[in-house]
């Protein structure tokens, strides 16, 4: 084994692959060549390619979790939310094969990977809390502004807005469409 291989340099260098490359393009054979290794040398720290892709999907959840907490500090209600849907758009822009690890993740999930979910879940649901919203609905809530700032990341990857309009003040708008409609079905019950 090289000297300086560890762990975490093989998940590094999957995970470069994955955003140079894309998801696909990431191989046991592909990680060490980028790591200057032979590809039996891999098996010292990973099982084989799943164990990587898993190993893959904990790191890049746990770098958004920290993109979404770091967004968070210093904003409440709709600001807070408005920077934390900016920062996960950003995440997918600037790690698209990171980000594809995360979706395509499979069950069981890795430990480390349910331990950053919870964590921005419970960002999420202590940012609803000065709405009033209950934690049983905000769960509910966080499914609904998760899926639509996983849309408009996934449109934009795709080359899907072509109009001149800024896309940040896109995404703002309807982030804070998505949190005043949240306002009105609580003002209404």
């Amino acid at each position: 084994m090289r000297a300086g291989i560890k762990p975490e340099s093989v998940v590094a260098a999957a995970a470069a692959i994955a955003d140079r490359d894309g998801w696909d393009r990431i191989t046991l054979a592909s990680v060490a060549e980028n790591l200057g290794i032979k590809t039996p040398s891999l098996y010292n720290h990973v099982e084989g390619l799943a164990d990587l892709r898993q190993k893959l999907a904990s790191y890049a959840l746990a770098n958004l979790k920290d993109q979404l907490h770091d967004a968070a500090i210093g904003y409440s209600s709709k600001q807070a939310f408005i920077e934390v849907g900016h920062a996960y758009v950003q995440f997918v822009r600037e790690h698209p094969g990171l980000y594809e690890a995360i979706n395509r993740v499979v069950s069981p999930k890795p430990e480390a990977f349910e331990q950053a979910s919870d964590s921005i879940l419970n960002l999420f649901i202590r940012l609803m809390q000065p709405l009033g919203i209950l934690e049983e609905e905000a769960v509910h809530a966080v499914r609904g502004l998760r899926s639509m700032v996983h849309g408009f990341a996934s449109l934009e990857s795709m080359g899907g807005f072509q109009m001149k309009e800024d896309l940040k003040e896109s995404l703002s708008k309807a982030i804070t469409y998505y949190m005043d409609g949240i306002n009105c079905s609580r003002i209404r019950q």
